[in-house]
């Protein structure tokens, strides 16, 4: 007599697959999920050391146009009067500072020139990689 269920070997097969499928398919989406975890921390700590950065800037150059003292070290430009150009910068989080530039005109307004990030970290070439083996 010859038992039925030949066809069970190979269906067990296929779900021992699936299952390995499912499974390494979940441990891939929770790395992922941790990784953009991490990264949206780091955009919204950024974002906050950035606005921090711009809202004390913004005070600064009210300081300015009054005529008070903002506080940090600012350099002048003196043009053809009344105008000045003070220029400073502040760090902005990371390695990012921001960095404005005002015109103040004599009555108490000014231009603003410049308001921007930029990136203060130090660059260090590498020139030590050869590209070419020389055939000789």
């Amino acid at each position: 007599m010859k038992r039925g269920g030949g066809l069970s070997g190979a269906a067990s097969l296929v779900m021992i697959f699936c299952v390995l499928c499912l499974a390494v398919f979940a441990v891939l989406t929770l790395a992922t999920a941790e990784r953009e975890r991490q990264l949206s921390e780091l955009t919204a700590g950024r974002a906050s050391d950035y606005y921090a950065a711009d809202a004390e800037a913004t005070r600064i150059v009210a300081a300015l146009a009054r005529g008070e003292d903002p506080g940090v070290a600012v350099s002048w430009q003196s043009l053809s009067a009344p105008w000045e150009v003070a220029e400073f910068s502040l760090p902005a989080g990371g390695e990012q500072t921001l960095q404005v530039q005002v015109r103040l005109n004599g009555d108490g307004t000014y231009q603003i020139l410049r308001w921007a990030t930029a990136y203060a970290g130090t660059w260090q070439t590498e020139d030590s990689i050869d590209l070419f083996e020389p055939f000789f």
